[in-house]
C-alpha cells in the first residue's frame, strides 16, 4: 500500500463520527458536486448537471480536481477546479483548500468521481454534510453507495459522460427511497 494512500486510510479514521441525515427532494437543499475535471477545465457535463438541480431549486457548490500545476479557472463561490498545487507531497490539501471546503455545511454531497481518485477522496472526506453518495469505490466516505458491474471508466470525454450517467443513478436512487419514505 502506498504511503499517500496510508495517510488517507489514517485520517478518514480520525474523521469525527457521523449522525447522515437523509434529504428529501421534494425542498430547497444545498448541494455539493465533487468531479474530475476534464483537463480543459470546461466540464460541460458537470455544468449541465448544476442547471439540472438550479432548475430543483437547490443550492449548488461544484469542485472539481485535474491533475496538472496551473488552473485557468477562476475560484468563485460556487465553483471551484483544484490542482496539484493545491495539494502537499503527501497527497493532502493544503489548509487554505480544507478551510475554504469548511466554511460551508451542505444537505448533499453528490461525489461523482468515477474512479478512485486520492485528492476528491480528501474533498468528500473533509466535506461537511448531512449526507454523502458516490460510487462505491471502498472508502468508507459515503453514506450510500452506487454499485457497477464491470464498470471500467477512463479519461477526457468518456469521463464526462460517465460522470452524468452516474449522476442520473444516483438521483434516481434518491428519489425512489424518498417515494417509498
Amino acid at each position: 500500500m502506498k504511503l499517500k494512500q496510508r495517510i488517507f486510510d489514517y485520517l478518514c479514521g480520525k474523521q469525527p463520527e457521523r449522525d447522515p441525515r437523509f434529504p428529501h427532494l421534494d425542498q430547497p437543499l444545498k448541494i455539493m458536486i465533487v468531479y474530475e475535471s476534464d483537463y480543459l477545465e470546461r466540464n460541460d457535463a458537470i455544468k449541465t448537471i448544476r442547471q439540472d438541480l438550479l432548475r430543483r431549486q437547490m443550492d449548488v457548490t461544484m469542485w472539481g480536481y485535474v491533475e496538472k500545476k496551473e488552473i485557468t479557472t477562476l475560484i468563485l463561490p460556487q465553483s471551484r477546479v483544484l490542482g496539484l498545487n493545491d495539494y502537499n507531497w503527501m497527497g493532502k490539501p493544503r489548509d487554505y483548500v480544507i478551510n475554504d471546503l469548511q466554511t460551508e455545511h451542505y444537505d448533499l454531497l453528490i461525489d461523482l468521481t468515477t474512479r478512485p481518485l486520492l485528492p476528491l477522496r480528501y474533498i468528500a472526506m473533509y466535506t461537511y454534510a448531512d449526507f454523502k453518495v458516490g460510487l462505491n469505490l471502498g472508502e468508507g466516505i459515503h453514506d450510500m453507495l452506487i454499485s457497477l458491474p464491470d464498470f471500467t471508466p477512463e479519461q477526457g470525454e468518456e469521463a464526462a459522460i460517465e460522470a452524468s450517467w452516474l449522476y442520473h443513478q444516483i438521483m434516481s436512487y434518491i428519489t425512489t427511497i424518498k417515494s417509498n419514505d
